[in-house]
């Protein structure tokens, strides 16, 4: 009887010990004194730095259209006058890098965001509190040691966590033949010029694979110092993911069964961040 008791103390300790484990929160910010890769749950608060004159820095979007807001499901045209609407729209893009005014890198960290039109404001990392410019190195897409990772490898708060809908190709049992989802963009367009939307009328964009990551740009944000924390600005401007392509003809890729396509969206995925 004392021996099961004992083993029922035990076996609780141990369920106790590993529930405190798999909550352990801690910094997961690489430029901090105390980072540790090896926590659960981040927690920015537990964060320090060699000085306490750092603030979290915000990014805010500005979801544009060419000059009008951009929403799921709201009536745009192409560049060919044909009226389409998108009801999904994501991009991986990564911040690469901070650039003070003399245009030298001070911050190298990666940090990738998954952007979607519904969310106007990201966590970009951490910025000294009496800078008043900076420029944001940013590239869509994803680096080709992180594109062939497993996203499982991820915690389910990080952007390259598997998500739903799937942002992931996973064909075949080896990593390199995985990918990202760099960019994805789905709706429906007036195909047939008829000034409605029928059945079928669709377009699909999945844009990935290593060799479509687009060209990296640099973009100056003036930074706003607020209470706890500081910001910039940026514009997205969807419009740019297809420009110069008529969906009428060209309204289907899953990158590899049209390349010229793919490769198109690739190179105008440069132009879709901005300043503000």
């Amino acid at each position: 009887m004392r021996n099961r008791i004992i083993f029922n103390s035990t076996f609780f300790l141990i369920i106790i010990l590993f529930f405190a484990i798999s909550c352990k929160e801690g910094c997961l910010d690489p430029n901090a004194l105390n980072y540790d890769p090896n926590s659960k749950k981040s927690n920015d608060e537990l964060c320090e730095y060699e000085n306490s004159n750092k603030k979290s820095l915000l990014l805010e979007l500005h979801h544009k259209f060419d000059n009008i807001d951009f929403n799921l499901d709201s009536i745009y045209h192409d560049d060919f006058g044909t009226m389409l609407k998108f009801n999904r729209a994501n991009f991986y893009v990564s911040k690469n890098c901070f650039l003070n005014i003399n245009n030298i890198c001070f911050d190298d960290s990666v940090k990738y965001l998954l952007i979607d039109p519904s969310n106007s404001e990201y966590n970009i990392g951490y910025l000294d509190k009496d800078l008043e410019n900076i420029s944001v190195e940013f590239q869509v897409g994803v680096d080709s040691i992180s594109n062939h990772t497993d996203p499982a490898f991820y915690q389910s708060n990080n952007p390259l966590a598997y998500q739903s809908p799937s942002m992931h190709w996973q064909m075949g049992n080896s990593p390199q033949d995985w990918s990202y989802l760099f960019i994805v963009a789905e709706g429906i367009a007036d195909l047939n010029s008829n000034g409605i939307f029928e059945a079928g009328e669709i377009f699909v964009f999945h844009i990935g694979g290593d060799s479509f990551r687009c060209n990296s740009n640099e973009v100056s944000c003036d930074v706003t110092q607020l209470n706890a924390e500081t910001k910039i600005k940026v514009n997205i401007n969807w419009a740019n993911l297809i420009n110069d392509i008529d969906i009428k003809s060209s309204n289907f890729t899953h990158t590899m069964d049209n390349l010229p396509l793919a490769q198109k969206i690739s190179d105008n995925c440069g132009n879709l961040i901005s300043e503000y």
